[in-house]
């Protein structure tokens, strides 16, 4: 959606040079608006560029809200994938007990989870990256090396979040009636922000996949299916291997004819 608003922009622009607009130019010349009163929606060109300029702002401020809400929504379901998985994390003792037992004796409500869970997603970054280390024993690289980047994110978030992208206390201060100006916000800061996200991410899941989670998330599927498979472990493994073939994933009939027996075993 950011990009197609981008191009569009550009386009509109590009074609108005073209034709030779000029910022004096009646913007009804080149655009149609509704008529309120027979009065113009814009003085002039010029006009309409200037608030044109400021839905492309809007429209960045708004893509960070996106990224940053979905980067929150991540974090508390990978820290819950790697808690089911490894529930030893919570007592300091990882790998020690097998997730996936306690799926299947039906035992997955852990203590602390949701204080844990909280402490990824709110409060300052230094306190989300000390979650990390209580936790994993681990901080992100791109985190650690960008603690100042993701606090700044944090606050934009808030300000976007709670005062339409402007400073929360100015903005409630109600002996005033003029409108504050939002943060700026061009499209290569936000493809950087974009860029920072998008590498702690990564980083993230290629941990806690190596230490915590493993084939957690193949086993749960199964876990949950299991019920309505019938017939031999082979037959089982060969259902499977169908049904998360449907979602992309392509383990092979001996990965499934072992995860099967695994789990049976237990």
């Amino acid at each position: 959606m950011m990009w197609t608003n981008d191009s569009a922009a550009k386009y509109v622009y590009r074609n108005l040079k073209k034709e030779g607009a000029i910022w004096s130019d009646k913007s009804s010349k080149y655009f149609e608006f509704p008529v309120h009163d027979g009065r113009e929606a814009f003085s002039d060109l010029k006009d309409w560029s200037n608030y044109y300029n400021q839905f492309q702002n809007w429209v960045n401020l708004n893509g960070i809200m996106a990224l940053s809400s979905n980067f929150e929504v991540y974090l508390s379901a990978i820290v819950s994938l790697a808690i089911e998985s490894d529930p030893g994390i919570l007592y300091n003792s990882p790998k020690s007990i097998d997730g996936v037992l306690l799926l299947k004796k039906g035992a997955m409500k852990f203590p602390f989870e949701q204080e844990i869970l909280t402490s990824f997603t709110k409060g300052d970054w230094n306190s989300r990256k000390n979650a990390f280390n209580n936790t994993f024993s681990y901080i992100p690289k791109t985190i650690e090396e960008n603690i100042g980047e993701f606090e700044k994110l944090r606050i934009l978030r808030n300000k976007v979040g709670h005062a339409f992208g402007r400073d929360i206390n100015k903005a409630r201060n109600t002996e005033v009636k003029n409108i504050l100006p939002m943060e700026k916000l061009n499209a290569k800061k936000f493809i950087n922000i974009r860029q920072l996200i998008w590498q702690s991410v990564t980083e993230i899941d290629e941990y806690l996949l190596k230490h915590h989670i493993g084939e957690y998330q193949v086993i749960r599927f199964y876990h949950k299916i299991s019920p309505s498979l019938k017939g031999t472990q082979g037959n089982k493994a060969a259902v499977f291997k169908k049904k998360i073939g449907a979602f992309g994933d392509l383990s092979g009939k001996i990965f499934c004819q072992g995860l099967v027996k695994y789990y049976d075993a237990l």
